[in-house]
């Protein structure tokens, strides 16, 4: 049987993410009977392949680099874990042209080998590294390969996390149900590089980019459920799939409120910085608005508080001169690669947490520093506008608005009571809808949905879900 489609209105208001589904289902034990007459990617598939507990393949590009798609998935496992209703499978896709799995046009030497596998471990967890056919042409990295199908042969489902949809086509046609998280699309998260950077690298990057666009179109038309990090987001997905029996959810990923929590105690009064975290060298961050709005501020503010920057890649060069130019040599800093439990100290620290991206497809950092008490200001880039509400628990400003930046900051680290008071709504916010335990509901109920063979073992474990850890590889 399959379920009725009704007609259904998508709420996305500013700063509330709406849990309505495209396709109207209760999540009950008849679930499962109501999603049975569904193709999975093309063709029917029985479940139940795995013993016992069904296994779920996390599959995700370039997992090592982390970032914010490292930061999701490290959210879908946990949330994976704690329901104790799933194995898993932790898989990684290739992304570079370098990458020494994948067959090389430029390296003969690969080409009777074949694409190839290794494993690892990625913050304790064992996973399998998996290469691409081709790697130097982009769209190679998203096609299906023989390796990968036989990695996810025993897994009765297919989580992806990624950027853009267009990894999904790498598992499509496995015969088994797949679901895809994403957060923006191609031509959105290269819009800014395109805009700066000539010459005929850069027209063979916008070449890329459009047939990616195109097979992002494509994934999402055709994997069988769809998760989204923003409003926007769904906006597309919905609109790609219009007059289709379509599966769209919003679903933020969440973090963990227990492990990023506040400090006992936060002063203005000493080691006073604003901190901001990313892969700082992506033109989408720019970090050159956050720098002249620090430059921007009063001197006599200016010469008490740093701004420190941290992540896994640094400013560009032209950031660093621009510090030099300014005079502010001795005022920012750079923390290059932290660990987790350094970076939770960094938040805790921290007097404001600044977020200055052209666009985000979510804003993972925002959230993490928004559960250790710290206020933020962000522009409004796509992700943080359903995250944060303005003038409550942070506040939010137009896309290079240095000026409306600059008076955020000076507002919250010259006024202690506002800046603590927006720090506890921040860590409120987060508690009520981003705690791993709140937003990874609305994961574990997709899987309910789309392996009806195995409800019984997640059903069982409904009452207990965040209790525990699944078995993996």
């Amino acid at each position: 049987m399959v379920s009725r489609i009704t007609p259904c209105r998508v709420s996305a208001r500013r700063g509330m993410f709406s849990l309505n589904w495209r396709r109207v289902i209760p999540f009950s034990a008849h679930s499962g009977a109501a999603l049975a007459g569904m193709t999975y990617c093309g063709e029917r598939q029985p479940v139940g392949k795995s013993k016992g507990r069904p296994r779920i393949g996390l599959v995700v590009p370039a997992l090592e680099e982390g970032g914010g798609i490292g930061a999701v998935a490290e959210f879908v496992c946990e949330t994976i874990e704690r329901s104790q209703a799933f194995k898993l499978r932790i898989v990684s896709l290739a992304m570079s042209s370098r990458n020494l799995l994948s067959v090389s046009l430029t390296r003969p030497a690969s080409w009777l080998r074949g694409v190839t596998t290794s494993e690892g471990t990625w913050q304790g967890r064992r996973f399998i590294r998996v290469g691409a056919f081709g790697s130097e042409l982009e769209f190679q990295r998203y096609r299906p390969r023989h390796a990968l199908c036989a990695v996810l042969a025993d897994c009765d489902l297919v989580q992806v996390v990624c950027g853009s949809p267009a990894f999904a086509l790498a598992v499509c046609g496995l015969r088994k149900p797949v679901a895809v998280h994403c957060a923006t699309r191609v031509v959105v998260e290269r819009r800014a590089r395109h805009a700066k950077f000539k010459g005929p690298g850069e027209e063979w990057r916008r070449w890329m980019t459009r047939i990616t666009d195109r097979m992002d179109r494509k994934a999402l038309r055709s994997v069988d459920a769809i998760q989204v990090m923003n409003s926007w987001m769904l906006d597309y997905a919905s609109d790609v799939n219009a007059g289709r029996n379509s599966f769209i959810r919003l679903v933020p990923p969440g973090v963990d409120s227990y492990r990023f929590r506040p400090a006992a105690r936060r002063s203005l009064q000493s080691n006073c910085y604003i901190l901001t975290v990313g892969r700082l060298n992506d033109p989408r961050k720019n970090v050159m608005l956050l720098l002249d709005a620090f430059a921007t501020l009063p001197p006599t503010m200016r010469a008490a508080t740093h701004l420190l920057l941290a992540g896994s890649a640094g400013p560009p060069p032209e950031f660093w001169a621009r510090v030099k130019e300014l005079g502010l040599v001795d005022r920012v800093t750079f923390r290059d690669s932290p660990t987790v439990d350094e970076l939770i100290a960094l938040y805790q620290s921290a007097s404001v947490f600044a977020s200055s991206s052209d666009e985000e497809g979510f804003g993972m950092v925002t959230v993490e520093a928004m559960a250790c008490g710290i206020p933020i200001v962000s522009t409004r880039s796509g992700g943080p506008d359903g995250i944060i509400h303005d003038g409550h628990d942070g506040y939010l400003v137009g896309v290079g608005d240095v000026f409306g930046f600059a008076d955020r900051l000076s507002r919250l680290l010259s006024n202690e009571e506002l800046n603590l008071r927006l720090g506890r709504a921040g860590r409120q916010t987060v508690r009520d809808k981003f705690d791993t335990r709140v937003a990874g509901n609305a994961l574990l109920e997709t899987y309910d949905a789309l392996l009806p063979g195995a409800c019984p073992w997640a059903r069982q474990n409904r009452g207990s879900r965040f209790s525990g850890t699944s078995s993996q590889i």
